[in-house]
């Protein structure tokens, strides 16, 4: 008897809940990231509305106003009456995108995401619903001064929602292994090139943005203080030239790449002409760099190069004994991939900032991506086509 009292009693194991369905789970976290990431941008707005006495708008245009702000996050213009905002601060994207990555984290958990396919099928779940959740916050922020545009509503929140999710859920489900094993040999070999040339131009961009803004940081405080913000609407500057950090560091790329970038109509800044007029006293835009020499420009034209350079490298470690025009032929082709690739970073780091001269702000996506193009090209199958040879030899 004694024994059977000591003797410790078995649980009985919980049964487990069977896995939800994707677009079951697809709904609510894409329900979930735009309800938290409404909240969170209204929350700073409403306390700017309330600290500004100056202000006549009331509430409900306050709360329009943090609708219009998450919008422009996922790259969603607005049309005012003197002309269109398309400029979205990248940084203000981080938002949005970290709450779709636990948002599509949690999602993969709960439907039991093992496959790639499954992690696919569960992106495609919450980017249709937040994307026509985000189309309906641009129809409820819509006033009679600011005008969301609708279809970047759907595109822009599909796109986001879609690839927030997606790297949630392959984070969660640890499928980050298994990407470029399940990409054809030569695809993954361009991937991996691609992404060291774009890591190393990006890496060079916002070294050349924060030298720049170190070099002009008293004129940048005076900018902040020229206009007297007062404490809420300094460190609403701040917080704007923080999410303003990423674009900066794009329009570093541009220039180093060589057409630079604009800064209104009829502007240019880059390594081989400059011609700026009256800008924005935005504090962020004292580090515009000014005119360089020739010799200055040149070797800038060495970074693009030199991502090239890596990236040859990088793909004749992954081919088997290739002869060197086979390594010049497949290098040269991480040329067009990077030049793609920043050319769609720099259409999102620029766009029509208002009417008059600021319809054109920010790098030109063709003009970058051609001249990326031949700098990356010319640096990759160069370095493959010595280094295919040197193994033969």
């Amino acid at each position: 008897m004694t024994e059977t009292l000591s003797r410790p009693t078995r649980r009985t194991p919980k049964p487990q809940e069977p896995a939800r369905r994707p677009i079951e789970a697809g709904g609510v976290a894409a329900l979930w990231a735009v309800a938290a990431g409404l909240i969170a941008v209204a929350l700073p707005v409403l306390l700017v509305w309330v600290a500004d006495a100056r202000s006549g708008a009331g509430a409900a245009e306050a709360v329009r106003t943090a609708g219009q702000v998450w919008l422009v996050a996922h790259g969603v213009a607005l049309d005012l009456p003197g002309g269109v905002y398309g400029l979205s601060p990248l940084g203000l994207l981080l938002l949005p995108f970290a709450l779709l990555l636990r948002a599509g984290g949690h999602s993969a958990r709960e439907c039991r995401v093992v496959r790639l396919r499954e992690a696919l099928v569960l992106a495609l779940a919450v980017a249709a619903p937040y994307a026509v959740l985000t189309a309906v916050v641009a129809g409820l922020s819509r006033t009679s001064a600011v005008q969301p545009v609708g279809w970047q509503a759907l595109l822009g929140g599909f796109l986001v929602g879609g690839l927030g999710a997606l790297v949630g859920a392959l984070r969660a489900a640890s499928l980050w292994p298994a990407v470029l094993p399940a990409l054809p040999s030569r695809v993954a070999r361009l991937v991996v090139a691609t992404a060291a040339a774009t890591a190393v131009l990006l890496a060079a961009g916002s070294l050349v943005a924060g030298l720049s803004l170190a070099a002009h940081l008293g004129r940048a405080g005076d900018l902040a203080t020229g206009s007297s913000p007062g404490a809420v609407g300094g460190l609403a500057l701040l917080v704007l030239g923080l999410t303003l950090v990423p674009n900066a560091a794009i329009w570093g790329v541009a220039w180093l790449t060589g057409p630079g970038f604009a800064v209104g109509v009829g502007t240019a800044v880059g390594p081989f002409g400059h011609s700026l007029g009256a800008v924005p006293a935005l504090p962020l835009l004292a580090a515009l760099p000014g005119p360089v020499p020739t010799w200055v420009g040149l070797i800038a034209l060495l970074v693009p190069v030199g991502g090239g350079v890596l990236a040859g490298i990088l793909v004749v470690r992954r081919l088997v004994a290739p002869t060197w025009l086979e390594a010049a032929r497949e290098a040269a082709m991480v040329g067009p991939c990077a030049g793609v690739v920043v050319a769609a970073a720099c259409w999102l780091a620029g766009g029509p900032a208002g009417g008059a001269r600021l319809t054109d702000v920010g790098p030109s996506p063709w003009q970058v991506g051609l001249a990326l193009t031949a700098e990356v090209a010319a640096g990759a199958a160069l370095t493959a086509a010595l280094l295919a040879r040197r193994a033969r030899a």
